[in-house]
């Protein structure tokens, strides 16, 4: 199968993942937010951010290391796999362990609670993100599909029902436990029956210097889980837990579309690896249609999502004004889902060419230039003030990294960049329009459509793009596994 046809394939399942991911997660956040109070909310989002962000030293870069040496050797994938277990294993359950006697030797309740909860939860997740690396490096995206949605659909379900009788947010996180455990299960099984069982014939002197090779991509992992994870922890530090819960009311919303970027950079990893090391125009060429794809999604989205924040704010968590605040977040957050797009592109050609230390210092800046914005903006402007911390930290991070990498940007066709920007400026305007005498579902149905016609007319993708987008997708249909 050629690149650009598996390329294809491969972004068309991670996107119906996340797009039935998407629907899913949304109604079910919206009900879980109203039933459990802002307030718990905030203590919930808090927990996974600190279980979060306690993870950033476990296994200090393995999988996306051992990923980039799969992809290029396709035959070291059962040792590599059984090494990153091992070493992500014992790390992961280390740091974890040790958060959770801290949290119990210095705090009680429910919040304590939640923090255990979501430490065991963590700890199922990285073990079956670490299996992921296998299916991501043969480019086997539908098993990830299938994992992640039967373990979906078992948390929302089993949590609604715990939160219909009445059991609260502790009974709630517990269902997010045995969701992850169901993942990990589904992963294995996949992993056993459709590729190959992890070999764990590696000695420790060997495992340690996979460890040691590892350190730049794991800095530059942990610097990403600290960036994702700062803001709800210094809310809570500085603010309050219901401060917390607003800006998590926005950003559980936004993340859902900020997760497209990394579809898109997973969908071309494995094929951008080898096409770096064995052809570079086809590089450039992917790098050019790369960026024209982060334009075509992430800039009607978040023009979409800045204009009906309102709106979905409260169809998501009722008319109750607790979560009101989080539409003017949430517009804030929109605005940097092309950024996110955007970087996701162009550190590309850096992951490719091992620039890990290039990324680690720009990301350490940003991380600095985030906390100090956090203590500047937090204690007077709260939520709000989290939000318009990441976008600027998003903005700078996103030029620093395009001057890295300038010699790619000749790939880009600027007059198909220009062609989308006007048709989302033109789409909005509708939207707009369609918003005022019609309501949201209108502006949503309007601005679609012109989006489309738009784009077709001013020639930023064609017909024949399409039907070849389409004919890939038929030829490249995996045949069923025998």
């Amino acid at each position: 199968m050629q690149d650009g046809r598996r390329i294809a394939l491969n972004a068309a399942l991670m996107l119906l993942k996340q797009a039935i991911m998407a629907v899913l997660g949304v109604v079910f956040v919206g009900y879980l937010a109203r039933k459990v109070g802002v307030a718990a909310w905030g203590e919930f989002q808090a927990s996974l951010a600190i279980a979060g962000i306690v993870t950033i030293a476990a296994g200090v870069g393995v999988r996306g290391y051992l990923a980039r040496e799969i992809a290029v050797r396709p035959e070291l994938g059962p040792r590599h796999l059984g090494a990153a277990l091992a070493i992500r294993g014992v790390t992961g359950t280390l740091v974890l362990g040790a958060t959770v006697a801290v949290v119990l030797a210095t705090r009680s309740g429910t919040g304590a609670q939640l923090v255990v909860l979501a430490a065991a939860s963590q700890l199922a997740t990285l073990l079956y993100s670490t299996m992921w690396l296998s299916f991501e490096a043969h480019e086997r995206f539908e098993l990830i599909l299938y994992a992640e949605l039967g373990a979906r659909l078992f948390v929302i379900g089993l949590s609604t029902a715990l939160l219909a009788l009445g059991l609260g947010v502790v009974a709630a996180a517990a269902a997010f436990l045995l969701g992850n455990v169901l993942e990990l299960g589904l992963t294995a099984h996949y992993l056993r029956t459709r590729l190959y069982r992890p070999e764990f014939a590696m000695p420790p002197a060997a495992l340690w210097q996979i460890a040691k090779r590892s350190l730049p991509i794991g800095a530059l992992g942990a610097l990403a889980s600290a960036l994702l994870q700062a803001d709800r922890i210094m809310l809570r530090a500085l603010c309050d837990e219901e401060a917390v819960g607003v800006y998590s009311a926005a950003w559980v919303l936004n993340e859902n579309f900020r997760m497209l970027p990394d579809v898109l950079l997973g969908a071309a990893f494995a094929a951008g690896m080898r096409l770096y090391a064995q052809d570079r125009d086809a590089f450039g060429r992917l790098y050019g249609g790369c960026m024209l794809v982060a334009a075509l999604f992430g800039l009607p989205v978040a023009a979409g999502l800045f204009l009906l924040a309102p709106d979905v704010i409260q169809l998501v968590y009722g008319a109750a004004g607790d979560y009101a605040p989080a539409a003017e977040v949430l517009r804030v957050l929109a605005c940097g889902v092309p950024v996110m797009f955007a970087f996701q592109v162009v550190t590309l050609p850096l992951l490719a060419a091992k620039r890990e230390g290039d990324m680690v210092r720009l990301l350490a800046v940003t991380l600095v230039a985030k906390i100090a914005l956090n203590l500047l903006l937090l204690p007077r402007y709260r939520a709000l003030g989290a939000a318009c911390a990441t976008l600027a930290v998003g903005a700078g991070s996103l030029l620093a990294s395009w001057g890295m990498t300038a010699r790619w940007a000749h790939f880009v066709e600027l007059g198909r960049i220009i062609a989308v920007l006007a048709a989302t400026a033109a789409m909005a305007s509708a939207a707009y329009a369609a918003r005022v005498l019609a309501g949201m579902w209108a502006s949503i149905a309007v601005g679609a459509a012109v989006y489309v016609a738009l784009l077709l007319a001013l020639r930023a993708v064609s017909f024949r793009e399409l039907r070849a987008l389409l004919a890939r997708r038929v030829r490249a249909a995996p045949a069923p596994a025998g």
